[in-house]
């Protein structure tokens, strides 16, 4: 009977889609329940949208992208530190984005480790 078990790198693969999607899917709960529309839709571009932009590559499994995927990340880190430590009353939001985004720049870097 065989049973081959999926390798390091692809269950860290699966991880890191699962991440990335949750994290984009988050996201965009917290800024459809924070603002108006024009508004949610503004700050979705800016912040969902390069988040959208290594998905091709990373359900590819390109390994060139593994390599700037994380720069899409800088923005959405930025802004979510600044609701967490400037907003406490909404703190639930910015801290799920932000556990979503650290798991997801760790499974890029697991990645990028199994990849070698």
């Amino acid at each position: 009977m065989n049973t081959a078990r999926p390798s390091r790198l692809h269950r860290a693969q699966r991880v890191l889609i699962v991440s990335w999607l949750l994290l984009v899917a988050i996201l965009a709960a917290w800024l459809a329940t924070l603002y108006k529309p024009t508004a949610a839709a503004l700050l979705g571009g800016l912040l969902v949208l390069p988040l959208l932009l290594p998905m091709p590559g990373l359900l590819a499994h390109r390994p060139r992208t593994l390599r700037w995927a994380p720069l899409t990340l800088a923005p959405t880190l930025a802004w979510t530190v600044m609701e967490v430590l400037a907003n406490p009353a909404s703190r639930a939001y910015p801290a799920a984005v932000l556990a979503a985004l650290l798991a997801s720049f760790a499974a890029v870097i697991a990645c990028l480790r199994q990849s070698r």
